[in-house]
């Protein structure tokens, strides 16, 4: 194995790195030597081509997706390569992938997936001060460049030729500009020095296109088809799971059949359970009923395709609950709950599911569970 592809594990959770790409001929691959037309659609809702950015001296196109673990540790990088050589510099941002291709379980390490409404979120919560790009549906610019993997950055000269091709920096310390080999290259032509196409080793996350669409619905049906169960459980059962260390984050979900948010709440979980359930999130559903609901509690989750742990607890038997449940709080349910991996309450709220909030702690509370 490549040392510094064992190097990186050091950095990188296991789980992850099973997930990693190299190219096999550990290359990025090159279709073409000169910077291909385009037209796509940013983030701020411009459209834009290269004539774009005629006035600049190079044009850097980085291939970059938001569930991809190695994208995110460059973005800041990005930004510094932007602000340091804005005047004669322009990197541009692409996201590659064909959403739907993605696996659920492939979302795990971000809190947001590759759809452009979720781009314009990662957008605007880091503040790019480069355009972001969607090429995911026909992925045309992505093909005619040869993108394999993200990230990859491609850098053109004022001729629009490609100069360098490959990794924007190194994994192992992804802000320290003086090991980038981007701030290198660009720097070196831009003082006038004698460049040659260079290319180097990529890491990073394969780009998922329409040929893996088959696959994912796979694996979505597969989730579909899980058999959902409902147990009863008393206090000393709920105590238990409440209490008991699993060394992974928990996630208490309290409801009733009755609930105004009963069925887009359960929808939620469902979304985000089957998104980090191989990453080690446990959620435990708690509906608070009579005996005759049993029905009607099954028919929810299985219209929901929740197959976590299920409960239905009788009024008598939900007192552990109020170690979760803040006493400010008027009606008990619909009320969810993260449990960091030491047992420590994270977000908590009543109502609706803000499932945005709370994906980001989820992704915040398995990090911290290394």
């Amino acid at each position: 194995m490549h040392k510094k592809f064992r190097e990186s594990e050091r950095v990188l959770p296991k789980a992850f790195i099973l997930m990693l790409v190299m190219v096999t001929s550990a290359y990025s691959e090159v279709s073409k030597q000169y910077l291909p037309a385009f037209s796509l659609r940013a983030t701020n809702g411009e459209i834009y081509s290269q004539s774009d950015f005629n006035d600049k001296k190079v044009i850097g196109i980085v291939f970059l997706s938001n569930h991809c673990k190695v994208s995110q540790l460059f973005q800041n990088h990005l930004m510094a390569l932007t602000r340091k050589y804005s005047k004669n510099v322009v990197i541009i941002a692409v996201s590659p992938n064909y959403e739907q291709s993605i696996l659920p379980d492939e979302l795990a390490y971000s809190d947001l997936g590759d759809s452009f409404q979720d781009m314009v979120k990662r957008a605007n919560r880091m503040k790019y001060n480069f355009p972001y790009l969607y090429d995911g549906n026909d992925q045309n610019l992505t093909k005619e460049i040869g993108a394999k993997i993200t990230p990859t950055i491609y850098l053109y000269n004022q001729d629009r030729e490609l100069f360098y091709s490959g990794r924007i920096g190194n994994i192992d310390s992804p802000d320290n500009m003086e090991t980038s080999e981007v701030n290198q290259a660009i720097s070196s032509l831009l003082i006038g020095e004698k460049t040659s196409f260079k290319r180097t080793k990529v890491f990073g996350t394969a780009i998922k296109t329409k040929n893996h669409l088959l696959v994912a619905e796979q694996v979505r049906q597969r989730y579909a088809d899980e058999k959902v169960r409902l147990s009863e459980a008393d206090a000393r059962k709920l105590n238990f799971y409440l209490t008991h260390n699993t060394r992974k984050p928990k996630l208490f979900y309290v409801w009733q059949t009755n609930d105004g948010k009963t069925r887009d709440n359960l929808i939620k979980l469902s979304f985000l359970y089957k998104i980090f359930r191989k990453r080690g999130l446990k959620l435990i559903t708690v509906c608070i009923a009579k005996k005759n609901e049993k029905e009607r509690i099954v028919e929810f989750l299985e219209n929901s395709q929740l197959s976590s742990t299920n409960f239905i607890v009788y009024g008598h038997h939900i007192s552990p609950l109020a170690s979760i449940i803040p006493d400010e709080v008027e009606k008990v349910t619909p009320y969810y709950r993260l449990l960091s991996s030491r047992g420590d309450k994270l977000l908590g709220s009543h109502g609706e599911i803000s499932t945005d909030s709370l994906r980001i702690e989820i992704v915040k509370a398995l990090d911290d569970s290394k």
